[in-house]
């Protein structure tokens, strides 16, 4: 008996697109994007990131299952940061743990003590340092304000020709375009092994460092405007042999590239036989192939904040100061003399802090949160074991619930009434003193 022949066209597979990544490799229907046809790519993706993904979903609750049943390693703590935010009630509050790849596992919780307890979080189980420092960057631009405002942009004639006027030591001016950086370079976050800290009266803040060989300093840098930022150092070269340096940029283009001091490095050296360099303090930078007049500099593609290094290439070259500046123009030898030039670094948005002071600080926004009803996020409900441990075993909260804002002491029962019943009201803020800090006194 023959069977009949099905036609082609109804034997062909049929496919859906993916309405994410629209590729042709949508299975799967996402209930926290309202039964949208995802490919399982984008699935796993989004997994744990968005809302509404959770134990309801077929293809994500068996990962959570398997997690209760099985406890998660604990991978070793790497970092706790806080935020510069005192002053505004709300703390950004950051935790890391190194996986066994070298990646991290980050968990960043915004806690408003003066009113509402936990008010967001957001956590990420698989990222690299340097992805960690751009997600602090985007996460604190999103919710602290600056403590210094930053200038508008403008054009790179106007930076050039408006300068501010800046005094040194010895009240002399000192005159510097807009958009000028100084780094001081004893102020490094991280210092290699056998880098020094040299005692000298005539550096800035009376503070060098001298570097070995490929030894390198850190810094934490917020650069404001996108373009070339040339860059000059002041040093102190001792003689032939001791009178190089390399500073590099992550994620920036240098021009011109040294390939010897790595990715991202600006070679600054005294050409063979000038000695005129040596033995005195001087800013210098690198030589251009392109003309002695166009000092090196780096093509900063996005603003915010940059990971700077300087390496040491010939020991005993001292470095005192590192500057990033807009104005292909400017010269500091000229301008200062070789003087140091006052540092105009913005501040890094956050601040090392230990283990148990973080867990301080999310212990009371959880007391917070439950005396005013404030709604847990679900990221942090699912996954703060796996950044914090046990809630239940946080520090306790002594005295008040909520504090004075300038010096922390215990409020009276009639102001902390007052919070709590105006918790969840956008358009009250609160400021409330203890009567010693209002000017008060019993």
């Amino acid at each position: 008996m023959r069977h009949q022949r099905i036609p082609t066209r109804q034997q062909r597979k049929k496919t859906q697109r993916c309405r994410s990544c629209r590729s042709n490799n949508g299975k799967r229907s996402c209930p926290a994007l309202s039964g949208t046809i995802i490919c399982p790519e984008c699935c796993k993706a989004k997994r744990a990131k968005i809302p509404g993904c959770d134990h309801r979903c077929r293809y994500f609750s068996p990962l959570i299952v398997r997690s209760r049943k099985v406890a998660p390693p604990e991978y070793p703590l790497h970092l706790c940061l806080v935020s510069h935010s005192k002053d505004t009630g709300m703390f950004i509050v950051v935790g890391t743990r190194k996986r066994p790849d070298g990646n991290l596992k980050a968990m960043f919780l915004l806690l408003d003590l003066w009113k509402k307890g936990i008010r967001d979080c957001f956590y990420d189980a698989n990222l690299s340092e340097k992805d960690l420092e751009r997600t602090c960057q985007r996460f604190g631009n999103s919710f602290i304000v600056p403590e210094q405002a930053l200038p508008e942009e403008e054009s790179e004639e106007e930076h050039e020709e408006e300068e501010s006027k800046k005094s040194d030591p010895k009240d002399e001016l000192v005159r510097i375009p807009r958009n000028t950086l100084v780094i001081e370079a004893e102020t490094a976050s991280h210092f290699d092994n056998g880098i020094k800290i040299i005692n000298n009266d005539e550096a800035s803040n009376k503070k060098a460092i001298d570097s070995p060989r490929n030894a390198r300093g850190i810094y934490e840098v917020y650069i404001p405007k996108t373009g070339k930022w040339y860059v000059w150092i002041r040093t102190y070269y001792k003689a032939q042999n001791q009178d190089s340096y390399w500073i590099g940029i992550d994620d920036a283009e240098p021009d011109p590239w040294d390939e010897q001091g790595g990715p991202n490095a600006i070679k600054i050296w005294s050409v063979p036989g000038d000695e005129s360099k040596w033995n005195r303090w001087i800013w210098d930078t690198s030589t251009h192939p392109r003309g002695k007049s166009i000092p090196g500099f780096f093509r900063i593609k996005r603003k915010g904040y940059y990971r700077l290094w300087s390496k040491g290439r010939e020991p005993g070259t001292l470095l005192d100061q590192i500057l990033l500046t807009r104005s292909r123009r400017f010269n500091p030898q000229n301008a200062s003399d070789g003087r140091p030039i006052p540092p105009l670094t913005v501040p890094h948005p956050y601040v090392p802090a230990t283990f148990e002071e973080c867990k301080r600080l999310i212990g009371h926004a959880i007391e917070i949160s439950k005396s005013v009803e404030t709604e847990f996020p679900w990221e942090f409900k699912y996954w703060v074991n796996e950044i914090w441990g046990d809630v239940r075993q946080f520090p306790k909260l002594e005295g008040s619930l909520y504090k004075c804002h300038k010096c922390e002491e215990d409020l009276p029962d009639q102001a902390v009434d007052l919070i709590k019943q105006h918790a969840h009201s956008d358009e009250i803020h609160f400021y409330i003193l203890c009567r010693k800090c209002g000017g008060e006194f019993d």
